[in-house]
């Protein structure tokens, strides 16, 4: 059986280069193909997981706390308490890495020129920086400094569409929890640009107790995101 073997085996290899063009033509054939087949792989996975990156940075984090009623009704009347310190002594260490609290309202931005419906964020600026993409993403002034910062950040984008610019003031109106008009000029002091344009036209960012205060919501947040260390 091996001398059977043996033979076979030299009469295969005398056979590959009998016609060497061929034989080259093949193995480049498979490495070309085995090489494009690992690079193709590995491509996709890093778009995935780029994708995956981009969208957890796009605010919802990996884990979200709301009031129970809050699916059902989004609106600034379901509260819940500004517990960032609840929640970092339910979780203790258990993978968790960072956490915050936001306000999240739909609104309208009024310019000089132009209006637009938003989502009105109210943040904290320290948390935020290692949970959302903004902080990275400003292209001109700055990001906000505190959660009292009266400032407002927008997109490049949204800018573009009010015709106004870094340090013009617009205002800002949106519902308290009474449903009654609820609104406050704010000035620009910081643009972002985003990877995706409806980011940049879709949100506003200031402090969250500036907009609580706006809103009469003192205390109260409707959002908590929480991150894992992966």
């Amino acid at each position: 059986m091996m001398r059977t073997m043996r033979i076979v085996a030299m009469l295969a290899w005398r056979n590959l280069w009998r016609n060497h063009r061929r034989t080259i033509i093949m193995l480049s054939a498979i490495t070309i193909g085995a090489w494009a087949m690992i690079f193709m792989t590995a491509l996709s996975r890093g778009m995935v997981s780029d994708m995956i990156r981009d969208g957890i940075q796009s605010l919802p984090g990996h884990i979200q706390v709301h009031n129970p009623a809050y699916r059902d009704d989004p609106s600034i009347g379901n509260l819940i308490p500004d517990t960032d310190r609840d929640i970092a002594a339910r979780f203790g260490n258990a993978g968790i890495s960072n956490w915050t609290s936001r306000i999240r309202v739909p609104a309208v931005v009024t310019s000089e020129r132009d209006s637009r419906g938003v989502t009105f964020i109210g943040i904290d600026p320290q948390r935020e920086r290692t949970m959302s993409f903004v902080a990275d993403d400003i292209v001109e002034g700055r990001f906000l400094e505190s959660v009292d910062d009266t400032g407002l950040v927008m997109g490049a984008r949204l800018a573009d569409i009010l015709d106004t610019e870094l340090g013009k003031r617009v205002v800002v109106m949106s519902q308290d929890p009474a449903n009654d008009i609820a609104d406050r000029g704010y000035r620009i002091v910081g643009i972002f640009k985003a990877k995706l344009e409806a980011q940049e036209t879709a949100m506003l960012f200031a402090g969250k107790a500036t907009v609580q205060k706006m809103l009469g919501i003192e205390g109260g947040v409707n959002e908590s995101a929480v991150m894992g260390d992966d």
